[in-house]
């Protein structure tokens, strides 16, 4: 036991072969009465001492923070639906949670440290997955930190590995493009030169509300992913504006009778040109990047037109473009 003054706490070491056999105790009022209470478990008696020495720093409600991983989970998820309903992402965070973070679901969540997230990081069979288990983490601890809980997010110094560079996708040639103009009676064909020329994601453009297509402004409102794709205005462009029209009817809910991506990919598993056949639905959006990059578009057009975040400081300042300026770079394609 470590002998601190009076009234600081105590820790302790339990017998036998625990993995956090140390405990940090202090003595609380609760009800009228003292009580001894422990902070938490830990490996060594340096984090034990640390985490008492944090207690006196900046008392809290001990009872109110023996709360589990498993349990935050539960308020966190709950929280998040109330605030977005629906969400994909919602359903991915409760597959990241109960398959890949099972082995921290009862640890008292104030017990968990960075290299217990680390650890799981590590365990992950993909980067993907990696990169997933840490954002969950960061949600929860920010989260956390709304409750009082915790101030510090220990999932930001978790490292992730590097994803490789995508080589499932890759832009269509401009003989493919011919071949698609060539038969823009084909379903599939038609779908691909819509992406192409607008950028959007397959997804988007199956769930593209009639509401949101302005055939006299040549705009469409729509997106969905990140916070820079949602509401984003997409140009139509005039190569594609006969094929935006004639799908278009007022009376109807969405541009196509379809409302999700396997609709869009029934239509391309059906086309019989070879252009479509070699590629994958997304294709088309990498294209459209490709085409206004090619065009000498300006960086911030192009990520406003595809709804994609800057990734450097003068990217995150938003440079207002006018609707008209935005039409102008997709019809240089």
């Amino acid at each position: 036991m470590t002998k601190n003054a009076n009234g600081y706490g105590s820790v302790y070491k339990m017998h036998g072969n625990r993995r956090r056999p140390y405990i940090a105790a202090v003595t609380v009022t609760i009800d009228g009465k003292r009580k001894r209470k422990a902070l938490g478990y830990y490996e060594n008696s340096r984090d034990a001492l640390a985490a008492l020495s944090a207690y006196h720093n900046q008392p809290y409600d001990i009872s109110a923070r023996d709360i589990t991983v498993a349990e935050l989970y539960k308020k966190w998820i709950a929280w998040r639906e109330e605030r977005e309903k629906g969400k994909e992402s919602n359903r991915i965070y409760r597959i990241t949670f109960n398959k890949h973070c099972r082995d921290l679901h009862d640890w008292r969540f104030l017990d968990v440290q960075s290299i217990h997230i680390q650890r799981l990081v590590d365990s992950a069979q993909s980067p993907k997955t990696a990169a997933r288990i840490k954002l969950l983490w960061g949600l929860f601890y920010k989260y956390a930190a709304l409750l009082g809980l915790c101030h510090v997010n220990a999932a930001a110094i978790v490292e992730t590995p590097t994803q490789p560079k995508s080589k499932l996708h890759k832009p269509f040639t401009d003989e493919e493009i011919a071949e698609l103009w060539e038969n823009t009676n084909d379903g599939g064909a038609k779908i691909a030169l819509i992406l192409i020329y607008s950028g959007l994601r397959p997804s988007e453009l199956a769930t593209m509300k009639t509401e949101n297509i302005h055939l006299k402004e040549r705009y469409m409102v729509g997106g969905m992913k990140t916070d820079a794709g949602r509401g984003r205005t997409i140009p139509i462009a005039e190569k594609i504006y006969p094929f935006i029209a004639g799908l278009y009817n007022p009376n109807k809910p969405r541009l196509f009778r379809f409302s999700n991506y396997q609709g869009i990919a029934h239509e391309w598993k059906m086309s019989t040109v070879p252009a479509v056949q070699n590629h994958l639905p997304h294709d088309g959006r990498h294209t459209c990047e490709t085409l206004l990059d090619n065009a000498r578009v300006a960086k911030k057009t192009i990520q406003l037109i595809l709804g994609h975040a800057g990734r450097d400081i003068d990217d995150t300042v938003y440079t207002h473009k006018t609707r008209q300026q935005l039409i102008d770079a997709i019809n240089m394609i």
